[in-house]
């Protein structure tokens, strides 16, 4: 048994919960070091064949239909996936055992060699990940981008040197169960309802985005959203402040004005480019940028560097990502719209009203502060899965239809676009909701709205 990881581990013989992704990739990283480990997943076998597989190949125990408190006998800690509530009856055993509970997220940071940049907020965190590590590859620095983005932290922790940087997309669930995470940079982008299925209320939401920040030091970074009172009234910590705004002048950080993108930093000024000059389009991408660039101040990019990543990135797939035009309606697949502020951005980006595709697992939201906004922007809406009832009765007065499935959604979404002013139809797939009802998560949804809109007129479905 060899550990060697750059952090201790609270002990030689863990439990991994949860056979996903990021329990698969914790159980093989803990393999690579020896560890005897132990991986349980309420799922029976044969609904996880691949993972069946892997755990067999790197020399893992499975239980399969096995996430009772039993699983837990001679395990010394718990690596908890981010999927799975901690208030599970599972995890609930362990702390009644003093058995130590760590993310996966954690896992990673613990063995990791290079320092991380973590960027959390309610939306806008997978483009902002992403634009760090645009930004930095740019500059030549070696660089991951992982976590709730790609690939879990942990399947890449020990790829990066010390010199690199690993740029890692964090969400609530996964701050859970985290004790000793500590990054070099953390952002925080803002604060919505979101989760409260799970979190209970937006305070609790709130406070877990606060582990991100509560163990830096004076040598981190904290990157802050200046225009976001739910964030600025939550900032903890002794990190170095940097703040982003696209409404006024910050002392150290980036922020917009008059059009144009500007850096402090050190008592210097540094008038980066013209907003309008952005590859991705959009307030929110705006806010987005100013994000990243914060983000990147402390890593002494040059401004050129910088404008050149700016100009040339274009975002992700999911979002707001034009898919084809058929019969001159435009689809859009805005999959990544997973809650209601998410929505509110997608509804605000197009001049003229959409056919809207909502719906998708009920977490608890609130629509009813975007009604007025779905009155002038949604001409007719089509709502699936659990959330089509609360939608509907949110919005009153928004023309809805309910489809039983998203094949059904696209074909309704197309006939309702088309009776729309010639060139002005849109279908936009942005459903304010989880995927989980019907999907396996927001880019398999999204991958099967762009499968269903080329099925409508395949010789057509290229733009």
């Amino acid at each position: 048994m060899t550990i060697d990881l750059r952090h201790p581990l609270p002990g030689t013989r863990p439990l991994v919960v949860g056979a996903a992704r990021s329990g698969l990739a914790a159980a093989r990283l803990l393999r690579r070091h020896g560890l005897e480990v132990r991986v349980c997943d309420a799922r029976p076998r044969a609904a996880l064949a691949e993972a069946a597989r892997v755990l067999e190949e790197i020399g893992a125990e499975a239980l399969w239909e096995g996430d009772r408190p039993e699983s837990l006998d001679g395990r010394d800690f718990v690596v908890w996936s981010p999927g799975i509530p901690d208030r599970h009856p599972l995890a609930a055993a362990a702390r009644t055992r003093s058995v130590p509970v760590l993310s996966e997220l954690e896992l990673g940071f613990l063995a990791a060699h290079a320092p991380l940049v973590g960027v959390t907020g309610t939306n806008g965190k997978s483009t902002t990940t992403d634009l760090v590590g645009a930004l930095l590859r740019g500059a030549g620095r070696e660089v991951e981008v992982c976590g709730n983005i790609g690939r879990p932290i942990c399947d890449v922790a020990e790829s990066v040197g010390p010199a690199g940087l690993l740029v890692v997309e964090v969400s609530s669930f996964q701050l859970e169960t985290v004790s000793r995470l500590k990054p070099f940079v953390a952002v925080w982008l803002n604060l919505g309802p979101d989760h409260l299925d799970r979190h209970g209320d937006l305070d609790t939401y709130g406070a877990l985005k606060q582990r991100l920040f509560a163990r830096q030091d004076e040598g981190d970074y904290a990157v802050w959203n200046a225009d976001d009172p739910e964030v600025t009234r939550r900032r903890v910590g002794v990190a170095q402040p940097l703040e982003f705004s696209s409404q006024r002048k910050v002392d150290e950080g980036a922020w917009a004005q008059d059009g144009e993108i500007t850096l402090g930093r050190r008592g210097g000024v540094e008038r980066l480019m013209p907003a309008r000059e952005l590859g991705i389009p959009g307030p929110h991408n705006l806010m987005n940028a100013l994000a990243a660039l914060a983000a990147t101040l402390p890593l002494e990019i040059a401004p050129d560097t910088l404008r050149e990543g700016l100009r040339r990135y274009r975002g992700l797939e999911h979002r707001l990502e034009p898919v084809a035009t058929i019969a001159g309606v435009r689809f859009v697949n805005d999959s990544k719209a997973t809650n209601v502020g998410s929505l509110e951005v997608a509804l605000r980006s197009f001049p003229s009203p959409v056919v809207l595709i909502a719906g998708g697992r009920d977490k608890g939201q609130d629509f009813t502060p975007l009604r007025e906004l779905a009155r002038r922007s949604v001409s007719a809406a089509v709502l699936i899965g659990e959330g089509a009832e609360r939608i509907a009765a949110d919005w009153r007065g928004v023309p809805v239809s309910r489809a039983s499935s998203l094949a059904e959604a696209v074909r309704l979404g197309f006939e309702a676009a088309r009776r729309a002013p010639a060139g002005s139809g849109v279908v936009l797939l942005s459903p304010g909701c989880a995927s989980f009802d019907m999907f396996r998560d927001y880019e398999d949804r999204g991958r099967a709205f762009k499968a269903e809109v080329r099925r409508l007129e395949p010789e057509e479905a290229r733009t």
